[in-house]
Formats: structure tokens, sequence, C-alpha cells
């Protein structure tokens, strides 16, 4: 009778723990997905409005912008739990950066040096394009003379590191920086731990974001 009783307790304490593990993970899962779901480009507006203006006289140009566009849509309205790649966010980003390349001109310098980060490395999709786009909105976009994008990524044994620097103006950035850079830094905690890091640098006249990443590790 006591073994019967105390067999019960036990399976009573692990079934508890089994639920109160699965909430635990079903919580974070949803305060993820809706962080997630609040990283959506800023851009939709202007750039139907550049695609506007380029139909008549750059036909072929508004053609690839509309596919741009599209194809950054159907990245941020996609399955949450699907994974990406660091290439597949590569692609993305190239895709972004032309579309604002056609709205700012000359006006916005890139300087990519990304060769280096493995395009096979695990992602959550569109971890990486919401803080080019902060640096663009906030930063570039911002001062009249606008400026240079940097980008640099590398990997150092097994860690990847990716560094992007923009200039801002004196007044800093927007309301909504912080709150894109705090979701960015709660869907790294979510899925690589301890191990990924999100590093903030505001100077006078430069922001500098570096993300940190471990090679192949993600839950």
């Amino acid at each position: 009778l006591i073994a019967a009783v105390v067999s019960a307790l036990a399976l009573r304490y692990f079934y508890v723990a089994h639920q109160w593990r699965r909430s635990v993970e079903l919580e974070a899962r949803a305060r993820i997905h809706a962080l997630q779901a609040r990283i959506r480009p800023h851009f939709l507006f202007n750039s139907m409005n550049t695609i506007a203006s380029l139909i008549r006289k750059r036909p072929q140009d508004a053609e690839r912008a509309v596919e741009d566009l599209s194809d950054l849509f159907r990245a941020a309205l996609g399955t949450q739990d699907a994974l990406a790649t660091m290439g597949e966010e590569l692609d993305l980003i190239e895709q972004y950066l032309r579309i604002e390349s056609l709205r700012l001109g000359e006006r916005l310098v890139l300087d990519l040096d990304v060769a280096a980060l493995p395009r096979e490395q695990p992602l959550p999709p569109l971890l990486l394009q919401p803080l080019i786009e902060n640096a663009v909105y906030h930063g570039i976009q911002r001062l009249p003379q606008g400026g240079t994008l940097h980008v640099l990524g590398k990997r150092d044994q097994d860690m990847i590191e990716i560094t992007i620097r923009n200039p801002t103006p004196r007044d800093r950035a927007r309301p909504g920086n912080a709150h894109a850079l705090a979701n960015v830094r709660a869907r790294i905690e979510y899925h690589f731990g301890d191990k990924g890091k999100l590093q903030v640098h505001a100077g006078e006249e430069e922001f500098q974001v570096t993300v940190r990443l471990p090679v192949g590790a993600m839950k």
C-alpha cells in the first residue's frame, strides 16, 4: 500500500512538472511569436510610392521592386515556427536595400562585407532585417546628405558576428527604435540562450549594433 501511494505521488509529481514545463514553453513561444509579429517593415507606403513613380519611366525597376517587396512580406507573414538560414536572411536584406536605394538614391551608400558568414547557419526568420531597417529609417533617411550603411560579417571559430553601423542625427533615434531592438534581443535570447548577444553602442553621430550568435546552435 505504501509503495502504491509513493508511486502515485511520484507519477503525480512528474505529471505536474511536465505540465508546468509545457506551460512555460508555450507562454515563451507565444511571447516570441507576438514579438516577431510586431517586427514588420515600416516602408510599405514609401515603397508603393516609389514603385508608382517608376512605372512609366523605369518599368523594369518598378517590376523588380514589386517582386522584392512581395518576397519581403511573404517572409514577414510566413509561418512563425519556420526556420530560415543566414543565406535567406542576407537575400532579404539585399532586396530591402534595393528598394530603399531606389527611394533614397545617392543618399544611401552601402558598404557590405558579409561573404564570411555561413549561409547555411539556421536563423529565426527576419532576425537581422529589422536592424538594417532601423539603420536606414532612424539614421540615414533622417540626414539631408544621407550616409553610409556599414555591414560587416565575420566568423570566429564557433561564433558568428554581424556589425551594423550607420550615421545618425544628433537628436538620436525616433521613438520605436529601442522597442525594435528589445524585440530582436528577446528573440535572440529565446532561440540561442545566453550564447547569443545583441550589443548596442550609441555615439553622438553614429549608431552601432553587433549580433553574436553560436554557429549551428538554435532551439
